[in-house]
């Protein structure tokens, strides 16, 4: 059984990227229940929205279920991974929009688990993602870069080659991360920021070139 986990609007775009990857055999997830709170015992997409207690019974029950963790904030994600990772027969998958550019040969996309990418984005060589990453519509990541656990990544960015980003980073929509630059783990990167320099303090960054804000 597969289970969406959130029901907002990025939950909706992961339902759309799964109804996406039905078409190819060998990716055939089919989803039956979102799992969420502030709308829980609504519908999505004639898919019902559960609360977690619903959600943990169904474990109990079933075998071989697979969740998507479909929630943008990085610290909420990391949230979710640590109260579900000790559930038994739950799986977290990559999965990858088939319009999605990237190096196939072995060894030049290296990831953990549960990450997202969306349609429109191009991965180009050599890049290392961890686990529970989200890469939004239409961004772009450079050759030799290496992303952290429970990034967010928001349409429109571009990350440059040689970019190292720690974990729980959240980057805004239109973002530009140049080469080389590194950014520590529990940043924000405000929307259409550019990042000029490596950030090394943990913060909200805005602006052309970025500043710290708080």
């Amino acid at each position: 059984m597969d289970f969406i986990i959130g029901s907002a609007g990025f939950a909706k775009e992961v339902f759309w990227l799964l109804n996406e990857l039905g078409a190819f055999p060998q990716n055939s997830y089919r989803v039956k229940y979102f799992v969420g709170k502030d709308n829980e015992g609504e519908a999505i997409d004639e898919c019902a929205v559960i609360g977690e207690d619903h959600f943990k019974q169904l474990m109990q029950e079933e075998s071989g279920n697979n969740a998507f963790i479909s929630i943008g904030s990085p610290s909420i994600k990391k949230s979710i991974y640590d109260r579900f990772k000790e559930i038994e027969n739950l799986k977290f998958p990559n999965i990858i929009h088939p319009g999605v550019i990237y190096d196939q040969r072995k060894d030049k996309l290296k990831m953990g688990q549960g990450n997202i990418i969306c349609a429109g984005n191009i991965l180009t060589t050599v890049i290392s993602l961890g686990s529970y990453v989200h890469l939004n519509l239409g961004c772009t990541v450079g050759h030799d870069s290496i992303i952290g656990d429970f990034v967010t990544v928001s349409p429109g960015c571009h990350i440059s080659g040689n970019v190292k980003i720690g974990d729980r980073v959240f980057i805004g929509t239109g973002a530009v991360i140049l080469e080389k630059v590194s950014i520590c783990d529990d940043v924000i990167i405000g929307a259409g920021a550019v990042v000029a320099k490596s950030i090394t303090e943990p913060g909200t960054y805005v602006g052309v070139p970025v500043k710290k804000i708080k």
